[in-house]
């Protein structure tokens, strides 16, 4: 029996934000479908605050000159039916040459001063030359980019609102790098990855210079060879200012080589200079490309780490470990300046056998703690 006075559309009824929560959910091509439902939903679905589009495989018509189909018929028809503000545009491609629907897509979108958050992530395919009037998007508080030329005007000031900046395989010279970093001052998350086919030039700042300009800075996630960029002249044995607001180190997924003094004194710098920290994250290089000195070897055991304490340090992960001297000193000291740890997971390199994992496992339950709750996790 059908319940009595209620309207047989409940969902209609929802509240709009509701709705529009829904709607967010949902594959961008299903939630404008929805339009045909009602006029209500029409205006739902084409006010939508933030639109995400993403898994969109490249496929190409051979009748459109090489032009992406998806784009041309699915990205930007939506984007012109869109009648109200855009806070969040994401793009997501694979397998997508560099094509002009993306520039008229930031056309369209240099139009809206309402813009937060712009994500432009390309996993395959050639990178795509941004033109200038992306650069005019000044509201932006998240910029997330992947495979993309960034080539800024002269004009250009940066964006002076970013909070999150994310730059995976972005063409970018050393001094667009610096000059886009300094005139973010509000930044909290910044994740630099790339080789030296991507971050292009000769890096004249190091670590110091670098973190001046980031007070703020809360997560990053850096990949090896810009810190090889940054670790220039006399390495520090920490900062002149504490990153004190740092939360979260990830060097995961981009090996940083335990053998190499570089890699080491930089990953000292980062993590003794950062008294708050309360999750850090790294891979070890499996294979160092060089002999590994003595120096290194016992470079920690010579550095002075009496005024260290991680007092909010609670996770520490290492993947790809070996029982290299150096590593395990890193360990030894870590376990030794953080009250706080509850969890440290170590994910040993495919060479080490059961006997090798025995052999580091009861070394390191050896090593003092501060924290009687520290547990290790050997894998």
């Amino acid at each position: 029996m059908k319940d009595q006075g209620l309207p047989l559309d409940r969902i209609s009824s929802l509240p709009p934000s509701i709705i529009q929560t829904i709607l967010t959910r949902m594959p961008m091509r299903d939630a404008f479908r929805t339009s045909i439902l009602s006029q209500s939903w029409r205006h739902h679905c084409r006010n939508m605050p933030t639109l995400v589009f993403d898994n969109f495989r490249g496929h190409y018509d051979p009748n459109r000159s090489n032009k992406c189909t998806l784009l041309h018929d699915v990205v930007y028809p939506i984007l012109l039916l869109h009648q109200g503000p855009i806070l969040g545009f994401s793009l997501y491609l694979y397998g997508v040459d560099s094509c002009w629907e993306i520039d008229q897509i930031i056309l369209h979108l240099s139009r809206n001063d309402a813009l937060k958050a712009f994500r432009l992530l390309i996993c395959s395919g050639d990178e795509h030359k941004l033109l200038p009037a992306f650069f005019t998007l000044q509201q932006l508080m998240v910029l997330e980019l992947q495979s993309c030329a960034f080539q800024p005007p002269v004009t250009f000031k940066g964006f002076s609102r970013l909070v999150r900046l994310y730059l995976h395989n972005v063409s970018i010279t050393a001094k667009d790098v610096l000059r886009l970093i300094s005139c973010c001052p509000l930044l909290k998350d910044l994740t630099l990855i790339g080789d030296e086919k991507h971050l292009l030039g000769s890096w004249s700042c190091n670590f110091i210079e670098l973190f001046e300009r980031l007070p703020l800075l809360e997560h990053l996630c850096m990949s090896s060879y810009p810190i090889q960029c940054l670790a220039t002249g006399v390495i520090p044995q920490k900062l002149p200012t504490p990153l004190v607001h740092l939360r979260s180190l990830d060097f995961h997924e981009f090996g940083l080589c335990f053998g190499k003094e570089v890699d080491l004194l930089s990953i000292l710098l980062l993590v003794t200079s950062s008294p708050n920290v309360e999750k850090i994250i790294m891979e070890m290089e499996q294979h160092p490309t060089e002999a590994v000195s003595q120096t290194t070897m016992n470079l920690i055991d010579h550095q002075d780490y009496s005024h260290v304490i991680l007092d909010r340090l609670r996770i520490l992960q290492i993947l790809s470990f070996s029982n290299m001297k150096s590593g395990m000193d890193f360990v030894k000291l870590i376990l030794a300046k953080s009250p706080m740890l509850r969890k440290v997971v170590i994910s040993l390199n495919n060479g080490i056998d059961i006997h090798g994992k025995v052999s580091i496992l009861t070394e390191m339950i050896q090593y003092p703690r501060a924290s009687a709750k520290a547990e290790i996790i050997i894998h």
